[in-house]
């Protein structure tokens, strides 16, 4: 970092109804390694039917550091609605510089603030097309390889991350990450704030790109400092319904590595019934491209474990992405956190 000074900082966690999960973020909170005088966690409850605010208001006790926002009822003439607009509402209580965003079912890193800001500070030159300073920061938020559930959704996600990573040193943007991302304040507020982006399914896709339109550079952080560790979600299909719904509203680069995936397994079948050879080959290609990327992020990130489980995920990957294509076509309406979008 460019100076010796702590840097203001706000860490902001929305949540709906993590009681059951939200004790891992908790924890993990209690051991981030950063100067309280510098640090501001707001904890904000979005109109939870569980015991959330309650456990938030306990852990907050005797932390002056830690503010807990009870977001009201949402009313019949506000546009904004969800998550965005609660983090709306609690952008306006932030005193740090950075503003860093994370989820409820996350676990933090010890050194995930130092990690993000060492690069945040390090004074990078901008990249063509990018005039002002970096504006957005993306972390790297994986899984466990405890069960089967967990390891191929791990492989997944540190296969998008090392992707976006190839892109990002090139200069080209791919997408935000809400539970592992920060941004420079003044340039959340150059946009207008979410009060003027408006409302998104994929809220922190939509921050992202309205910073980088601004003139703000970005980067992908790619060292272990700043791993941070999610779990499977209780439904699976409701997390990538949505996930695919924002992506077509939003028109994401990562929309169409999600329909070459879809589509792959179909293309194997048709090429097998002309030539299985032809077939076996394009699938060991695309093996050895999943092989480079779980390597790279082994390396990069000092993690193990996950390229033994690669013959598996080859054959996880094209069949949960048109299981979930298959899932979206079909759904009635869009469901998340007990809402319906």
């Amino acid at each position: 970092m460019s100076t010796t000074t702590p840097i203001p900082v706000s860490v902001l966690i929305p949540a709906r109804n993590e009681a059951k999960g939200i004790h891992r973020m908790l924890e993990s909170l209690e051991t981030i390694d950063y100067p309280r005088e510098s640090l501001q966690i707001i904890l904000a409850n979005d109109n939870s039917t569980d015991d959330t605010l309650k456990i938030m208001q306990k852990f907050a006790t005797g932390k002056p550091w830690i503010t807990v926002v009870d977001i009201p009822e949402r009313q019949s003439n506000e546009e904004l609605k969800g998550k965005t607009r609660a983090l709306a509402k609690i952008m306006h209580q932030t005193t740090g510089k950075y503003i860093f965003f994370t989820d409820a079912d996350v676990a933090l890193p010890r050194q995930w603030i130092n990690g993000m800001l060492s690069e945040l500070e390090n004074e990078m030159a901008n990249r063509a097309g990018n005039t002002k300073g970096i504006g957005v920061m993306v972390g790297v938020t994986g899984m466990k390889h405890d069960t089967f559930a967990s390891t191929m959704q791990a492989l997944e996600w540190f296969c998008v991350v090392t992707v976006n990573k190839l892109f990002s040193d090139r200069n080209i943007p791919t997408t935000g990450m809400g539970n592992n991302m920060a941004v420079l304040k003044e340039a959340y507020f150059a946009t207008g704030g979410y009060e003027k982006i408006g409302f998104s399914i994929v809220e922190d896709y939509t921050l992202y790109k309205k910073i980088i339109a601004e003139g703000y550079d970005f980067r992908q952080v790619f060292i272990p400092e700043v791993v941070a560790y999610t779990v499977p979600p209780e439904d699976y299909f409701e997390q990538r319904d949505r996930w695919i719904q924002g992506a077509i509203e939003s028109n994401s680069g990562p929309l169409y590595l999600g329909i070459i995936q879809a589509v792959s397994l179909p293309l194997y079948a048709l090429i097998a019934f002309f030539s299985w050879k032809a077939s076996l080959t394009v699938f060991l290609i695309t093996f050895c491209f999943y092989s480079f990327l779980v390597f790279r992020f082994e390396s990069k990130l000092k993690l193990s474990g996950y390229s033994k489980y690669l013959p598996l995920f080859a054959l996880y990957l094209p069949t949960s992405w048109l299981l979930q294509f298959l899932h979206y076509l079909f759904a009635k309406k869009i469901v998340w956190k007990g809402r319906d979008y």
